[in-house]
Formats: C-alpha cells, sequence, structure tokens
C-alpha cells in the first residue's frame, strides 16, 4: 500500500511539473507572437511616416526612439542605408581605406580589397594579390569567386582572406541594398573616414540627409516584453512616388538574433 501511495503522490507530483511546463511554453510562445507583431506594427509605421507622410517624429539620425503599438513598447532606430559601403560598387581604394580604418594591417588590407573586388568582377587578374578561382583551390576551398554581384553582406564572409572577427568588424559599415557609394553627409564615422583616407583629402564637408523618393531606410524595432523578453527586427525599405500608384518596396525583412539586436541598437553603427 505505502508503494502505491509512493508512486501515486510521485506521478501526480509529475503531471504537475509537465502541466506548469507546458503552460509556461504556451506564455512564451503567445509571448512571442504578441512582440513580432509589434515589432512588425512599429517597421510598417515609421515606414509609412517616413515615406509616405513626411512625419519630423523621425529622422535619419540612428536614435533610439519608443513608440508604442498597442500595449508594448517598441524601441526603433532608424538609418540611412546610404550611409553604408556599398561591396558592389565600392573601388579597390575605399574598401582599402575600410579595412584600415576597422583595425587591420595595410597590408591584410591590400589583399583582400583586391579580393572584395575580384568576388564580384569577372576578370582573369594576374596581380600580386589576386584571388581568383586557382588562388581559391590552393587554400584549400571547394568553391572560386563567382563573378557576379554580392547578394548579402553576409556572403562576405567567404572571401578568400575574410576572418570572423573581421566580418564582424566591417559588416556594420556595409550594404548591397544602395545604387552608389556613401558621400560626407553619411552619419557613420567609420565610412567617413574611410571616403577622406580613399581620396586622399581632408574632405569634411557637411551636408543635410533629406527624406526623398530615393531614400533607403534602415530600420531596427525591438519590441519589449516582461522579463528579458526581446524581440529585433530588421527591415529596409525605399519607396516609389513617380508611378501612378506609389508603393514602398521592402528591400529586407528579417529578425535578428538577440544579441546581434541588442549590438545594433546600442552601438548603431
Amino acid at each position: 500500500m505505502l508503494w502505491t501511495v509512493g508512486f501515486l503522490a510521485l506521478l501526480g507530483t509529475q503531471i504537475v511539473a509537465a502541466g506548469r511546463s507546458d503552460t509556461q511554453l504556451a506564455d512564451n510562445l503567445k509571448q512571442e507572437a504578441v512582440l513580432q507583431a509589434a515589432a512588425d506594427g512599429a517597421v510598417a509605421h515609421v515606414m509609412f511616416s517616413m515615406l509616405a507622410a513626411r512625419d519630423p517624429q523621425f529622422q535619419l539620425d540612428g536614435v533610439v526612439r519608443e513608440i508604442r503599438v498597442g500595449p508594448t513598447p517598441v524601441l526603433v532606430r532608424v538609418e540611412n542605408e546610404a550611409d553604408r559601403i556599398n561591396l558592389n560598387t565600392a573601388s579597390t581604394a575605399l574598401l582599402r581605406a575600410l579595412i584600415i580604418d576597422v583595425g587591420s594591417a595595410p597590408a591584410v588590407a591590400d589583399r583582400l580589397a583586391i579580393a572584395i573586388v575580384d568576388w564580384h568582377n569577372q576578370t582573369n587578374d594576374t596581380r600580386q594579390n589576386a584571388a581568383q578561382a586557382p588562388q581559391y583551390r590552393a587554400a584549400g576551398r571547394s568553391y572560386g569567386p563567382p563573378g557576379t554581384p554580392f547578394e548579402s553582406v553576409g556572403e562576405l564572409a567567404d572571401v578568400l582572406g575574410m576572418t570572423p572577427a573581421l566580418f564582424e568588424r566591417l559588416a556594420p559599415h556595409l550594404t548591397v541594398l544602395t545604387d552608389d557609394d556613401p558621400d560626407m553627409t553619411t552619419h557613420d564615422p567609420v565610412v567617413a573616414r574611410a571616403l577622406t583616407d580613399s581620396a586622399g583629402v581632408a574632405d569634411v564637408t557637411e551636408g543635410s540627409q533629406r527624406i526623398n523618393g530615393d531614400a533607403v531606410l534602415r530600420i531596427i524595432a525591438t519590441a519589449v516584453g516582461t522579463g528579458n523578453a526581446r524581440y529585433v527586427l530588421l527591415a529596409v525599405a525605399s519607396a516609389d512616388f513617380q508611378n501612378a500608384t506609389p508603393r514602398i518596396n521592402i528591400l529586407l525583412h528579417e529578425r535578428v538574433n538577440r544579441a546581434a539586436g541588442e549590438a545594433v541598437v546600442a552601438a548603431g553603427f
């Protein structure tokens, strides 16, 4: 009898514990869904406010602002995607300057800048430091440069000579979603320094970045839940108001892992 009572007591404890675990899981999933919806709502609100309504509340200044979507607070940061250097249009000199300005030695920058250009250019480069298919094979890589534009900044990690640590330092200053190089109106001081260094002149001309039909917005929205719950969403969007039917084009829309998202919000660039 005692064994039976003990067994039933143990079974009851396990059932209660499983029930609590299932309830906690359900609560977590519910909160994540709420936070995701709030982040999506905040991004949509910012896109419309800036690209259509020209709301002066939001600026391309990288300042974190709090808005509410229902009861959920969302921290929103808006940047100009054009502040970043485009991997597909940047010159070797500009890429070299950027690599040096994030802390690499000039010799490393020389090799890597050429390798980045070689990645998306179909050439038979015989220069010193060239990074073509033979060099990739010699390094034990099972692939070579595709000779096509970068489809994402993440693709840079596959370029010959790139290391994870250097990629982490470079990525915040790069894009593939613009049409041209940034200029000295950029809010990114590292990019501004690279532009100056690559030109060989101290051009510090200041301009004012206005929101226009060509603006490309980078929006980081962090929905804040109870406890330590966060949902970080990154979106990049442009607007087309030249046609009869105006529209906003979503160029990138993805969840950012929490550590990376908080680093983006804290450091900006």
